[in-house]
């Protein structure tokens, strides 16, 4: 395990940072394949490294062969998380005009609360990936999304496309959604 300090917004490579929470699970063959699979979580909000540990047993087979690569994207997991602690049967029933003042006092409760929430969103998530790639060292990655993850892989490999060599889209949402 380990992070990656990267710009909150990358457009000010000097300003506030934020750490990226990942941790790889290395193949265990000797002769392992030099491209990587990275888990894309869904949610939005779900931390791919917490996901991992509910289905860890369907990647033992292919964990032999290749190293195995969790990012929590930035505001899920370990990655500066922009988690509410809000009654979400609650929520069903909020007029729509109280949102804007419970979104206002959710940021203002976060323990790592962000300078600018504009600067996490998917576009950005796909930015931090290839950060990633490139920092670990690796050439094409195969991508594993599952349910929002499968946004993210889709993104990633519209403005990354020599840096996939395959990518599985588990419970397809579409990038217009």
């Amino acid at each position: 395990c380990t992070t990656l300090r990267i710009p909150e917004n990358p457009a000010q490579p000097g300003g506030r940072t934020i750490e990226l929470a990942i941790a790889r699970v290395p193949a265990i063959s000797r002769r392992k394949a030099p491209d990587p699979v990275f888990l894309i979580a869904g949610g939005p909000g779900m931390g791919t490294r917490a996901m991992y540990t509910t289905v860890a047993g369907a990647f033992a087979r292919i964990g032999r062969e290749r190293d195995l690569v969790l990012v929590d994207q930035r505001g899920t997991g370990g990655s500066a998380a922009l988690d509410c602690d809000f009654d979400e049967d609650a929520l069903a029933d909020v007029d729509p005009a109280q949102v804007p003042a419970l979104a206002r006092r959710c940021l203002e409760a976060l323990e790592a609360r962000p300078q600018d929430v504009r600067q996490y969103t998917t576009s950005l998530a796909v930015q931090d990936l290839e950060r990633v790639r490139v920092a670990l060292g690796y050439g094409p990655v195969n991508l594993y999304g599952v349910s929002y993850g499968t946004r993210v892989a889709q993104h990633y490999l519209r403005r990354h496309p020599a840096a996939v060599r395959s990518a599985i889209l588990d419970g397809v949402v579409p990038p217009q959604l």
